[in-house]
């Protein structure tokens, strides 16, 4: 029985590094996919700021053709100033005059503004699409490497699955079935060191009675409180019966 106990020990070891393994394969995917998140992110903000350049830029040649055309006005009403009769009409094409100048002074500090936005959009996409590249080529340098510390973790699993197999495979079945059924449930851990008198997988003391059957040995043992197969820890002190594992 003690023999099959150490064998079930050595099992569940093999079994935590295993689980350790496969989460640590589940985290290096999350940061993998966390990476070409970033990337896609960053293309969208260059794409976005790319169209809001291209918007920006239709509405400025929209404003030079306003200033043509306001220009086109006022070319127009100095030559009619030269074929009026009366100085109303005089007077009333110097006021059209006036009122298009205004408008093209305002059009012409309205397009000075939108050259130096678009000098800034100029400015900002560059740095965008920097940025860009700079989250592309790191996502993919950190996918390579996170492929590669998967496929070492899967060849570390599969060597332990094949110890694992090999293991389990000589534990008789009173003492490999209860444990592969208490493995299932919970977080995995079928069993638990008695130490000082307490269960360590649920910190829970454990009487004096369930001890002795520990240390007798000849029997599976289970925490009365979270029901796992208990074990004496390998620093325990065994020695000396219902004081086992008191510290002197």
């Amino acid at each position: 029985m003690r023999t099959g106990i150490k064998d079930l020990v050595n099992l569940q070891k093999i079994d935590r590094t295993i689980r350790r393994l496969q989460a640590a394969k589940e985290d290096l995917k999350a940061e993998a996919e966390a990476a070409e998140t970033h990337a896609v992110a960053a293309h969208k903000r260059l794409d976005d700021r790319a169209a809001e350049s291209k918007s920006f830029r239709g509405a400025l040649d929209a404003r030079e053709v306003d200033l043509r055309s306001v220009e086109e006005k006022i070319a127009k009403f100095n030559g009619q100033l030269n074929m009026v009769k009366t100085n109303k009409e005089y007077s009333a094409l110097q006021h059209e005059i006036m009122g298009q100048k205004a408008n093209k002074s305002r059009i012409e500090d309205e397009i000075l503004t939108m050259m130096d936005q678009m000098e800034k959009d100029r400015q900002d996409l560059q740095d965008l699409k920097e940025a860009a590249r700079k989250a592309r080529k790191e996502g993919e340098e950190k996918k390579a490497a996170m492929a590669r510390a998967i496929e070492d973790a899967d060849a570390r699993v599969e060597r332990l699955e094949s110890e694992r197999a090999e293991l389990a495979g000589r534990i008789p079945a009173p003492l490999i079935e209860p444990y592969e059924r208490l493995r299932k449930k919970g977080d995995g851990q079928a069993m638990a060191a008695c130490h000082n008198f307490v269960c360590t997988g649920c910190r829970m003391a454990l009487t004096a009675n369930t001890v002795n059957r520990l240390m007798a040995g000849d029997e599976l043992v289970y925490c009365h409180s979270c029901g796992r197969i208990l074990y004496i820890a390998d620093d325990e002190d065994i020695h000396g019966g219902i004081g086992a594992g008191r510290r002197k």
